[in-house]
């Protein structure tokens, strides 16, 4: 097995470079390391990308052969969405060296983790001196006791650990001292794949490690659905490599969903389906100028059902009986319903699951209110523009910094969101854009050149 074969190359070269590099010399040369991944992966709400720089692996070959990884890391430095940088220093099977993984750590201000397969204390020591701020170590291929270890010679240098996990066994064996652990969807026994290997181990794993990471089989904003729930962090490295524009491809990977609210006609629902929206929105507030009549709603409701069952359809009230709202749920079929007033917890206990719980938000956001949206027992929850005259759908946006302040996972984004603004919300990294007022022709009449210059610009 390739496994088999990396290990056995892998003891030759630690046993060379002890002699090329003495451990002597490198612990007379050593700094601790300034940056904290750790810290890097802990920041807001969304799974932060640690993004990998590597020319070629076992399972893919040769991933590309025309790339500055130095471009590569300046990019990474430079972009928005990546929190840390992965390299791998594994020369005959990843084509990179510990000496180059210097000059990554010289040329960024994000931590830098070293992907290798650690099997001896040495290379610990060596990382830190090639500028590594954290190590991975794979639990297949250690002990309990060497895990232990290693991870106190880490945190020794100011080094965090990455452990890494592909079943229950490893997760079992993993020590006590374990602060971030990873999840490898790749069997590296035969190099398969599974996504599902993140949601199996991730309970087990939560009482165990802060931080969980998700690594490997991570291509698209699919892929990223499947796993946001059950990690804090993803590694990703050939899908943004492989790629002539890495800008492209981290963005696809954060594409949030689409909500076109305060549909009215079944034209406008029949055409945002087609262009892919993933959620519509109806509005059964009556003092809304976008409020449609329950049987008009399930009207458009049975058409969208029958032509296009994976769009979600959601219901907005506003203080209602929460009788009629069950009724109407059953009546216009609706997946979720949006609770736009003062509803508290007690209202909608019983479909927590199906509940999108609006706040809406001032130019200034006070830790209590940040508290209370972070605590939100719904499933779902939507920040929307604070009016003293209207419960959402005033064409104003609301200062988007502030989401940077929210972790609820689930997260919605109203409030003016046009084509001429969508691109500066996306920047918070929300789940789903709110759209309603921004694309109109006239209340509750949908522009769809505008819907559809923002969901090209998406895509």
């Amino acid at each position: 097995m390739i496994l088999d074969e990396i290990i056995q190359n892998k003891i030759l070269e630690v046993d060379q470079r002890k002699i090329e590099l003495p451990i002597q010399k490198i612990k007379a040369n050593l700094s601790l390391s300034q940056r904290n991944f750790k810290s890097a992966l802990s920041k807001g709400r969304r799974l932060n990308l640690i993004a990998e720089v590597k020319r070629k692996s076992p399972s893919k070959g040769v991933i590309r052969d025309d790339v500055d990884i130095f471009d590569v890391v300046k990019f990474y430095t430079q972009n928005k969405f990546v929190s840390a940088i992965s390299f791998l220093t594994d020369y005959k099977y990843f084509g990179g060296t510990a000496e180059e993984m210097l000059q990554i750590s010289l040329q960024t201000t994000k931590p830098v983790i070293r992907k290798d397969f650690i099997i001896d204390e040495y290379q610990i020591y060596e990382a830190r001196y090639f500028g590594a701020d954290a190590i991975l170590l794979i639990a297949s291929e250690l002990s309990t006791q060497q895990m232990q270890q290693y991870i106190k010679i880490a945190k020794s240098l100011r080094m965090d650990c990455l452990v890494e996990v592909h079943n229950e066994e490893e997760v079992a064996k993993l020590p006590a001292n374990v602060e971030i652990a990873g999840i490898n969807n790749r069997n590296l026994k035969d190099f398969t794949i599974s996504l599902d290997t993140t949601k199996k181990l991730y309970k087990k794993l939560r009482n165990k490690a802060e931080i969980i990471v998700t690594e490997s089989g991570i291509y698209t904003n699919e892929d990223v659905k499947k796993v946001k729930d059950f990690a804090d962090a993803m590694l990703v490295g050939t899908s943004i490599m492989k790629e002539q524009n890495l800008s492209n491809q981290i963005d696809a990977l954060f594409r949030p969903d689409t909500k076109i609210c305060g549909i009215t006609q079944v034209e406008d629902g029949i055409y945002c389906a087609k262009m892919d929206v993933n959620y519509l929105g109806f509005i059964f507030y009556e003092k809304s100028k976008r409020y449609i009549k329950p049987d008009m709603a399930a009207t458009i409701s049975t058409q969208i059902k029958e032509q296009f069952p994976d769009v979600k359809l959601v219901g907005v009230f506003v203080n209602e009986e929460k009788s009629k709202v069950l009724e109407i749920i059953e009546k216009c079929q609706l997946d979720l319903v949006q609770l736009h007033g003062e509803e508290d917890e007690n209202y909608y206990a019983d479909i927590a699951e199906k509940t999108i719980k609006a706040f809406r938000i001032e130019d200034q956001i006070n830790q209590f209110q940040i508290h209370h949206i972070n605590q939100c027992k719904a499933k779902y929850v939507l920040l929307d523009t604070y009016s003293k005259n209207a419960y959402g759908g005033t064409g104003q946006s609301f200062n988007w910094k502030n989401i940077k302040a929210i972790i609820h996972k689930n997260l919605f984004v109203a409030g003016g969101i046009n084509p001429e603004n969508y691109k500066e919300a996306l920047q918070y990294k929300p789940d789903v854009l709110d759209i309603n007022s921004g694309v109109e022709i006239s209340p509750g009449i949908k522009d769809h050149k505008k819907i559809e210059q923002i969901l090209r610009g998406l895509k």
